[in-house]
């Protein structure tokens, strides 16, 4: 006789995450989920096929009425399959078996995003860095001090000069300075109606030395500079360097960082496509709620400011373009007026396995392509007919013509024994034993 196995199932809760561990013998299967991460969007609801995934009520997570976990998992359903760890866009779920993660292994399919930089494009600056919304891009940008170029031969004095920067060539990319101390760059928070990361740049002229080393380095020549004091210096030639890196776990693929990239060096293939739209925009309330601006991952949306934008827009707006289709805000919408449709998929595609399509129907099921499960093949059995036997009917005793008339007497005494304010000392006290005598003499 084989030996039976012993399956446990416990859980760990460590600040936000939540850690579930399945073992089965030698087999051990672990699930993280990080409530820090995680939007609500509820793709792992939707793929999961024990039902064991429950969103919690995002509205009023998102309007920070209250905190809780965006999503809870029910261990005792869980199968323990790893689809809500594939198809989660923001990597708040990882599934691991047998000590490697699930996405790391070929035969289980996963979303498919890819941000490529084209290298020879790129002139490397800080844009696509400070637009992200999710710190998924570091620039390792590299531009020497201005004063490890310029040498002076004696200590120079009053150098005279004009720098001038044209504003309509400058897209603020942040080269200058990170050259040169004399210039400022005035930052912000990126919003889809104010995309640019920087809205003015002065130059200090008090610590200016028109060195023009700061023209030197600018990509877009936006910068003119005239020295017109003679002076004894040395100026080297600088080396602009630098290399863009995604950090897909952080990555959702918005697309912000190639709408922002001026060189249009960025290309960004999003795992979903889809249409946002709003079915009635009278319900909103865009000043006591926002809970989709809150709740939204990808920086989407944003209330009009400007009074063309309030033409265009009365109460709320977003920008598909940095859209991923996750679903978060539809969830978050306490009013029910926001619809996400995902019209399509990316996805990589299992590898022949047994489970290869239960898993594709389940990243089907995403853009409303569910199709029936396959009915289980069984063999026929040949059975008895079933005689049915017939039973007498026993006769159902009939209550007496006076005793609804009773019930209904006994209700009133009843009614009239609990307003007696003899009763409420009683029950005051917890004399339940004489309160029942009572009750039954009353009854």
């Amino acid at each position: 006789m084989a030996e039976q196995v012993e399956v446990k199932r416990e859980v760990e809760f460590e600040e936000e995450k939540m850690r579930f561990k399945w073992t089965a013998g030698k087999l051990e299967k672990k699930l993280v989920y990080d409530a820090e991460r995680c939007v609500g969007c509820g793709l792992c609801r939707e793929v999961c096929p024990s039902n064991a995934i429950e969103l919690g009520p995002i509205p009023e997570i998102a309007m920070g009425e209250i905190e809780a976990p965006k999503v809870m998992i029910n261990q005792d359903a869980c199968s323990y399959c790893g689809l809500c760890a594939a198809v989660c866009p923001v990597k708040a779920i990882k599934f691991e078996m047998e000590g490697k993660q699930i996405l790391e292994m070929e035969e289980y399919p996963k979303l498919l995003k890819e941000v490529k930089v084209d290298e020879e494009k790129c002139a490397p600056c800080l844009i696509c860095q400070y637009t992200c919304p999710n710190d998924a891009i570091r620039v390792n940008l590299t531009i020497p001090k201005k004063e490890d170029l310029v040498r002076y031969e004696k200590p120079p004095g009053k150098i005279d000069g004009t720098i001038r920067i044209d504003k309509e060539k400058c897209v603020l990319c942040g080269r200058c300075e990170v050259l040169c101390g004399a210039i400022e760059i005035s930052w912000k928070d990126v919003k889809p109606n104010d995309p640019r990361p920087g809205y003015d740049i002065r130059v200090v002229e008090e610590e200016c030395d028109y060195c023009g080393l700061c023209k030197e380095i600018c990509p877009y020549d936006a910068i003119e500079v005239e020295c017109k004091t003679e002076v004894e210096r040395e100026i080297r030639k600088p080396e602009v360097s630098g290399k863009v890196e995604v950090n897909l776990d952080n990555c959702i693929t918005c697309g912000w960082c190639a709408k922002s990239c001026p060189k249009n060096a960025i290309r960004v293939n999003k795992a979903f496509e889809g249409e946002l739209s709003i079915t009635d925009i009278d319900k909103c309330d865009p000043v006591g709620c926002k809970a989709c601006l809150k709740i939204c991952p990808g920086n989407v949306w944003f209330v009009p400011e400007t009074l063309e934008e309030k033409k265009r827009f009365p109460k709320i707006a977003f920008i598909t373009d940095y859209c991923g289709f996750c679903g978060a805000c539809q969830n978050a919408c306490p009013v029910k007026i926001i619809k996400v449709r995902r019209t399509k998929v990316r996805y990589t595609k299992p590898k022949g396995m047994a489970w290869s399509n239960a898993w594709e129907r389940a990243f089907r099921k995403l853009i409303g392509k569910a199709e029936p499960e396959p009915k289980a093949r069984l063999p026929r059995v040949e059975r008895e007919p079933i005689v049915p036997v017939i039973e007498e009917e026993e006769e159902v005793p009939q209550p007496k013509p006076d005793a609804r008339q009773q019930f209904i007497n006994a209700i009133e005494r009843v009614k009239k024994y609990l307003r007696d304010r003899r009763t409420r000392v009683l029950v005051e006290r917890g004399k339940t034993g004489k309160l029942l005598e009572k009750f039954r003499e009353v009854a």
